[in-house]
């Protein structure tokens, strides 16, 4: 029946099984808790998630190495970030000076650029090879995986000036709120 989701499948054809994996992580930022640390078992689930999702055919198999490896590139380098930023906040380094607050902005906007294009880059080819069905999954996966950062996001704002952390946040908001 077409329109109708197989056994096992969920709408627009996402796999079941990557559909319950991607409801049961928490945060999608890689600090499920505000663990930092906790962040490769989360970059594992994105992986096998997005994976599952597409159901490669052995054909694109060869392509999916380039893309494992920069999106764990990109979310160690998330998490590099992150850390150099807690350990200067940690150390009472964090920056009040507005130049400064900009120039580490500048700074993490490249660094984050210059991954995603690493994994624009990576994606390309396997992209090439996918059928539209796959295709559509990818899309509608895009916008899960998008709705879950925004709720994390959102979520660690609140945290953060739940536990004092607003008043840190005045110079540097949007360094630290856009990581």
């Amino acid at each position: 029946m077409q329109g109708q989701p197989m056994q096992g499948q969920t709408m627009q054809g996402m796999p079941m099984q990557g559909m319950q994996r991607m409801q049961g992580m928490q945060g999608m930022q890689g600090m499920p808790g505000g663990q930092i640390g906790a962040g490769d078992d989360v970059t594992t689930n994105r992986i096998d998630v997005v994976k599952a999702a597409l159901q490669l055919r052995p054909d694109q198999m060869q392509y999916w190495p380039a893309v494992e490896e920069a999106i764990r590139a990109r979310a160690e380098g998330r998490r590099e970030r992150i850390e150099n930023m807690m350990s200067r906040m940690e150390e009472g380094q964090f920056d009040r000076n507005f130049v400064q607050v900009l120039q580490n902005r500048a700074d993490n906007l490249v660094a984050r650029g210059t991954e995603l294009k690493k994994l624009a880059d990576a994606w390309q080819p396997l992209y090439s090879t996918l059928d539209d069905a796959q295709k559509r999954r990818m899309r509608v996966l895009g916008v899960l995986i998008l709705h879950r950062m925004r709720e994390g996001m959102e979520a660690r704002r609140e945290r953060m000036e739940d536990e004092g952390g607003g008043a840190m946040m005045g110079a540097g908001a949007g360094e630290m709120g856009r990581e």
